[in-house]
């Protein structure tokens, strides 16, 4: 038996990642208050034709236990067999028409149950019905019969008239999160007594999208091959590359304006048979969670499950490119992507965007680029250079009695800066950076200046991770270079952690100020 099949839940318990719609149910079936009608809507292999089916064997169950069906009564058995009398799936894909609505709903609906309690109509995909169809359905949802409850499934919920969403108590299933379908199939492995390495888990989770079924899929098809202990390796000769693999090393060709790998990659991919539609929507996907997070600082809310070592990827992407070139290639594979169906040649279009892209490469330096560590190396040669200038400069001064005056205006600089200097500089620095490093103006702008010794300035920052933002080699660099050429003298900026009030920083705190940070407030 195919593990989707043998772990199939029976009960509304053992359902995974759905608790917001089990939990209602569970309480409508315990007082004994259900619905009708239901709508349940959501993405492919999430639950929903599962529930609708525990669902049925609740309110038909002979010895519920606990409010859950028995899953041994003759009529828990006949559901599970899909051999019921009083429980009818229909796949509303292939009956369209009026005519089956009639057939099998409307006319079935009038009789009563023949052995059970209640009829149940399950209609899969009832976005597919035709609009008379619907019309007809309509009639019987306002004024059903006592004894028959419709469920109606759906992944398109723009394609079901509202007079028929009105009537319906609506659900809406969600992707299963990163950390639910990763703990499930740790489970399932342990019960099927196969051992399993970690990043084989995450791979199969992330390729699933949030949709168990696949999941599942995924993990018997490795399972297939009969061993034992399940690894990277192993698990690489049977699962494709991920999605998120395939972006990224096509954006690395990309982002490096390399305009040969690029289209060499691309047309691997076409060789491999991959749609060239879906490949631009997922390239745009992609781009705009390399946006959100650079803007962002993070990976939450953006719809996608990303395991730690792609979101490591991920950022060494973003630093990179700026904002304002991530957007400007953004536009261009939105503009080359709605030209795929209208091409007599689908791939030319993603061809022209590869070419259009990098032949407009920037004479600028992208904020957190590579180039990051050699222009630290050069602000730090220069300061020593200068450095070494300045004394032999002292030296001359004491030989020719040289009035301390006529130093130059950066020896001066170096002499006399303070926090005071810093602070009247400081506002005009905030202002160029949100021009050049617009995803770093917020975490500044929350910095407060500490202390300034031997060329450098210390900065002191609430949180770790803003912290090591600031410190990372390329960031460092170029804030640096900034506001050197502010201060017209090298200076180097260092973010130190603010411990004391660190610790006086409860969660709640923590939440306000980032979320001031971004204009708005926690609710």
């Amino acid at each position: 038996m195919a593990l989707y099949h043998k772990y199939r839940p029976q009960k509304l318990s053992e359902v995974v990642g759905q608790e917001h719609i089990t939990k209602t149910i569970f309480n409508q079936i315990k007082n004994n208050n259900t619905a009708h009608a239901y709508l349940f809507f959501g993405p492919r292999g999430v639950g929903k034709t599962t529930i609708a089916r525990i669902l049925a064997k609740a309110v038909n169950c002979e010895n519920k236990q606990k409010n859950e069906p028995c899953n041994e009564c003759k009529s828990c058995l006949d559901i599970a067999n899909s051999q019921a009398l009083d429980v009818l799936e229909i796949d509303a894909a292939s009956h369209t028409g009026v005519d089956n609505v009639r057939e099998n709903i409307i006319e079935n609906a009038r009789f009563r149950p023949s052995t059970s309690k209640y009829k149940v109509f399950i209609v899969d995909e009832v976005h597919m019905l035709s609009t008379s169809a619907f019309n007809a359905l309509l009639k019987t949802l306002e004024e059903p019969p006592e004894h028959a409850i419709f469920i109606l499934a759906t992944t398109e919920l723009h394609k079901i008239p509202e007079t028929i969403i009105s009537r319906c108590q609506r659900f809406d299933f969600h992707q299963v999160s990163f950390d639910t379908m990763k703990s499930h199939l740790e489970k399932i492995a342990k019960n099927e007594k196969i051992k399993i390495d970690k990043n084989v888990i995450e791979k199969i989770t992330n390729k699933s999208d949030g949709c168990v079924r696949d999941a599942i899929s995924l993990l018997d098809q490795i399972m297939a091959t009969g061993e034992k202990h399940i690894t990277e390796d192993l698990a690489l000769m049977i699962l494709p590359n991920t999605n998120a693999e395939k972006n990224i090393k096509f954006i690395s060709h990309l982002l490096d304006y390399d305009e040969g790998k690029s289209i060499d990659f691309f047309h691997e991919l076409i060789f491999s048979g991959v749609n060239i539609n879906q490949f631009a929507l997922d390239i745009i996907e992609f781009l705009r969670v390399m946006l959100v997070s650079q803007a962002s600082g993070g990976f939450e809310n953006l719809g996608v499950f990303l395991p730690e070592n792609d979101q490591k990827k991920i950022r060494n992407l973003t630093q990179k490119i700026n904002s304002s070139e991530l957007l400007k290639l953004i536009d261009i594979f939105l503009n080359r992507k709605n030209q795929i169906k209208k091409s007599p040649i689908p791939q030319l279009a993603i061809e022209m965007a590869i070419i259009e892209w990098c032949n407009e490469k920037p004479t600028s330096t992208p904020p957190n680029s590579g180039n990051g560590d050699n222009n630290e190396e050069h602000i730090k040669k220069d300061i020593e250079e200068r450095e070494e200038k300045e004394t032999k400069t002292k030296e001359i001064e004491k030989l020719d009695n040289v009035p301390q005056e006529k130093t130059s205006k950066a020896k001066s600089l170096k002499n006399n800066i303070s926090i005071d200097t810093i602070k009247n500089k400081w506002p005009k620095f905030i202002q160029k950076i949100e021009e050049s490093h617009p995803s770093l103006s917020f975490i500044l702008k929350m910095s407060e200046i500490s202390n300034i010794k031997n060329n450098q300035v210390d900065l002191a920052v609430d949180y770790s991770f803003h912290q090591d933002k600031i410190n990372e080699k390329a960031c460092q660099a170029n804030i640096s270079k900034i506001f050197s050429e502010i201060l017209e003298g090298e200076v180097l900026i260092n973010a130190i952690l603010n411990k004391d009030k660190e610790k006086t920083k409860d969660n709640n705190s923590e939440l306000n100020d980032l979320a001031s940070a971004f204009g708005g407030e926690v609710i």
